[in-house]
């Protein structure tokens, strides 16, 4: 038996401010019993359920570790000036990739950085990965000139009919396509290095985003040699043709790991917010010509809605504006409304009305939400949709009125992987830096984000009676933090650490 000596709050109602979790056999025995057999000390942190990103992308964590960080940068010439220096190292021909870069002003041209390395592609992908900038050397490798069609979900932006080298959602993937795949030790090399991250920072399960099946094969091998990992909850992207029944049937399969479950099938039914690409009922205030895109048709929303229901398995399906939600639930909506338990996820629900809230609630979906996007999105909100609308984004505290369950995550990289900056955005509703909130009643209290942070990704993953609380018989996936979280200050809350990260009970670290 492992007993564990916290000197510190447990969650609300769990005891008095120093207390013990006792564990034995993987799975925690008692809570508040005398320390026995092996101490470990949290002097004076809190413990807490392991935590359990709702929306997460492992792989690309991996590759953004392994690739130029421009998050930092603070404006394109500094990006352009990281770019030459990697440039004069790298040898010709190979890729230079990026990302983090973030828009501001006017859109940047290919030609700075088709300078900055002239026999090097470059491919920079924007924060949120709903586009990227690319050099003259990959737009040529591509092909894409200015003959080339914009791509369906996608735009080349121009200049007097030539691509700047600006390539938005879908149009990103014209010179993607063109990069060399990594090999399978490559992923995997990856995936290693992202996962110990993780595990440095207190996770313990991750909903994780399979873009191609033949990853899978990763996960299985590096489980297979030991290595240390969150459990993987994956939802596996649908293909954009073929018969998903058949698809479902072959992929959703059970793995006999408690590590590893491939839950769901996932569909993107619209782009990202920030790039303009979120589809919505009324144009953007900043763009009055443009109102997004629909990157799936709803008939194949409801065709892998009745695949996984056909099965016994789940769906996500990725809604940001305020029309693909809408679309989305009348899709559903005739599928779902005598079916209880079917744990369906729309991911992000970014823009939902008052009315779709509502109905969401009486459809029993999740809502995969992503608190730590409002750092960000604080800069750019109220010019993409003005005040009416906006209103009505990130509304966490008015979805939980409505009846909506919150699951919450970061949607890693795009936002980092750290909960604490879940926590520290859901209730502040700040950039880092401070500033005015965005509409402040939305704020959640610590503790529902915590439960969001915890037990809803539990409940998403059909956890619950072992996962997501501290709770006897419940497997001991715990965090061990460095000091109290409910005595912390809001604005400490991003310089909390994790000392210890355990899963069934055994350090990680």
């Amino acid at each position: 038996m492992t007993t564990l000596t916290i000197a510190g709050a447990l969650l609300p109602g769990h005891g008095p401010a120093t207390t013990t979790v006792l564990v034995k056999d993987g799975r925690i025995a008692a809570i508040g019993e005398p320390p026995t057999g092996t101490v470990l000390d949290a002097e004076g942190g809190s413990v807490l359920p392991g935590f359990i990103d709702a929306h997460a992308h492992l792989l690309s964590l991996g590759e953004s570790m392994a690739v130029l960080d421009l998050r930092d940068a603070a404006d394109f010439p500094e990006v352009v000036r990281r770019v030459a220096a990697r440039a004069a190292t790298a040898a010709p021909g190979e890729w230079i990739i990026g990302r983090g870069w973030t828009p501001a002003g006017d859109p940047p041209h290919h030609h700075p950085l088709s300078q900055a390395a002239p026999d090097n592609p470059v491919l920079l992908n924007r924060f949120d990965h709903h586009g990227a900038v690319v050099n003259a050397a990959a737009l040529r490798l591509a092909e894409v000139d200015a003959g080339t069609a914009d791509p369906p979900g996608g735009r080349v932006l121009r200049h007097e009919g030539e691509p700047t080298g600006v390539l938005l959602e879908t149009a990103a993937d014209l010179v993607r396509a063109v990069i060399p795949a990594r090999d399978a030790a490559g992923r995997r090399r990856l995936l290693r290095q992202a996962a110990a991250h993780c595990l440095r920072l207190g996770l313990t399960g991750l909903h994780d985003a399979i873009d191609d099946v033949t990853w899978i094969d990763d996960y299985r091998a590096l489980l297979a040699e030991g290595v240390p990992m969150p459990r993987i909850f994956g939802m596996v992207r649908a293909p954009a043709e073929g018969d998903l029944a058949e698809f479902a049937g072959d992929v959703l399969t059970g793995t006999g790991d408690p590590r590893f479950a491939l839950q769901r099938l996932r569909l993107v039914s619209d782009g990202g917010l920030a790039a303009r690409g979120a589809l919505f009922a009324e144009p953007y205030c900043d763009d009055p010509g443009h109102s997004g895109a629909a990157l799936v048709t709803q008939e194949r929303i409801r065709e892998a809605a009745r695949a996984v229901l056909a099965h016994g398995h789940g769906l996500t399906v990725h809604a940001i504006g305020d029309l693909a939600n809408h679309r989305l639930l009348n899709t559903l909506e005739p599928l779902l409304a005598d079916r209880p338990g079917h744990r369906f996820v729309v991911e992000h629900a970014t823009v939902v009305t008052p009315g779709d809230q509502r109905r969401m609630a009486a459809l029993g979906l999740i809502a995969s939400v992503q608190p730590a996007h409002l750092h960000a999105a604080t800069g750019y909100l109220l010019d993409r949709l003005g005040a009416d609308r906006a209103r009505h984004a990130y509304a966490f505290r008015s979805m939980l009125r409505a009846g909506v369950r919150l699951a919450h995550g970061t949607d890693f990289p795009v936002a980092p992987p750290d909960p604490m900056l879940t926590l520290h955005a859901g209730e502040t509703r700040q950039s880092r830096s401070g500033g005015e909130p965005l509409f402040p009643a939305e704020r959640l209290t610590r503790a529902e984000l915590l439960h969001g942070a915890t037990a809803e990704g539990a409940y998403m993953a059909r956890r619950e009676h072992d996962l997501g609380a501290l709770t006897p018989g419940h497997r001991a996936d715990l965090a061990v933090l460095d000091r109290d979280l409910f005595a912390a200050d809001p604005a400490e809350l991003p310089q909390i650490r994790v000392r210890h990260t355990l899963i069934d009970g055994i350090p990680t670290q």
